[in-house]
């Protein structure tokens, strides 16, 4: 995986062919590079050296293909290289990590923000859609207007990472990673809704109009809540909080009550484990919900369908979580994998590369 990303990579004309590897690469090689510095493997981190360069970085800008959601995907996974290889004396790092700032700090301050046009008014910058968010004012007429997507939380994430590489590096601190580090917090403080003690909710109900979402069946008292597919990269965030509020106990504490959480809603709502038959079932949404998602109830498509959103707990951000109940999870998994590759083309595919994430400790 990581020689054909390597080629891949290589030259603007042989991304051209594979631009979909912005975006994939990004969430395939995440654990597995957190992997190969937390073991010290050095045959997997010269392969990540080989892969993650500042000419991967201007190639990837360029590309006219990647979508501007896998290019911030793709900062975010490089700037954990960085942040996991340190850039301290490391000239081909540094440049990384000024070019990555760079571009963060312009999604910031000043890329258009908005990610519906009928918002009700026009944001310049992330910060100034998440303050506006934070501030409870009107956005428009549908609930998703005011929600908080992959765009933001990918630039608060990459600006978290960031702010992390020059504490270690021992650098003059950029205010606007403070500022990006604040707001996320801010945004798990305020638009969080823990439930009986046992689960937490972003901004429950907010995609209630979206419609990915319009085949959501509810009951009673029940929410729209995120997918557990995209839910799932709010493991690395809390990770990335908790290391950067180490020192203040009460936000640590806070942080450490949502990773616990969280834990719980994967071994409960989204992961069902069976005893009898040692296999687990996969729930769509990190509530238990088992509706499809992104169904087109207009163009009568259907989707995905129950129990089918699951290959995300392959791709392994959940490890990030750190708890025994995730890793008791995968241990039993990887005693049953046969079985689980056989459901799914796209682990199929890449049999080999997804029993070792599994297998990882």
């Amino acid at each position: 995986m990581l020689d054909f990303y390597t080629d891949v990579f290589s030259s603007e004309t042989q991304l051209s062919k594979w631009y979909s590897s912005v975006y994939d690469s990004s969430a395939l090689l995440y654990v597995p590079m957190q992997y190969a510095y937390d073991t010290q493997n050095n045959e997997l981190i010269n392969k990540f050296q080989k892969l993650f360069t500042y000419n991967t970085l201007l190639i990837v800008k360029k590309n006219s293909q990647a979508d501007d959601l896998a290019k911030r995907t793709f900062y975010f996974t490089v700037s954990e290289y960085l942040r996991r290889s340190g850039i301290k004396g490391n000239a081909e790092n540094t440049k990384m990590y000024d070019f990555i700032k760079s571009e963060v700090l312009y999604y910031w301050n000043k890329n258009p923000a908005n990610i519906w046009d009928a918002e009700s008014k026009k944001f310049y910058g992330v910060k100034q859609r998440i303050d506006y968010i934070l501030s409870g004012n009107f956005n428009g007429n549908l609930s998703y207007y005011r929600a908080i997507t992959d765009f933001e939380l990918y630039v608060m994430g990459t600006g978290v990472s960031l702010l992390l590489i020059e504490k270690e590096a021992k650098q003059t601190i950029t205010p606007d990673l403070v500022s990006i580090k604040d707001r996320f917090y801010q945004v798990l403080k305020k638009e969080v809704s823990i439930k009986d003690n046992k689960a937490w909710y972003l901004q429950p109900n907010i995609w209630r109009d979206h419609p990915d979402f319009q085949d959501v069946a509810l009951e009673k008292s029940q929410s729209v809540n995120w997918d557990a597919s995209h839910f799932s990269r709010m493991s690395a965030y809390l990770h990335l909080l908790k290391l950067n509020f180490q020192d203040d106990k009460i936000k640590y504490s806070y942080l450490g009550k949502l990773t616990t959480l969280l834990s719980n809603q994967l071994i409960t709502n989204i992961a069902v484990y069976d005893s009898r038959s040692s296999i687990y079932t996969f729930n769509n949404y990190i509530d238990g919900n088992n509706s499809s998602f992104r169904s087109d109830i207009k163009d009568g498509k259907k989707g995905i369908q129950p129990s089918q959103n699951f290959e995300h707990i392959f791709i392994g951000w959940w490890k990030m979580l750190n708890t025994k109940e995730v890793d008791t999870m995968y241990e039993r998994i990887e005693n049953k994998f046969p079985y689980y590759a056989e459901q799914s083309a796209y682990i199929t595919h890449d049999k080999g590369f997804f029993q070792e994430i599994v297998n990882l400790k």
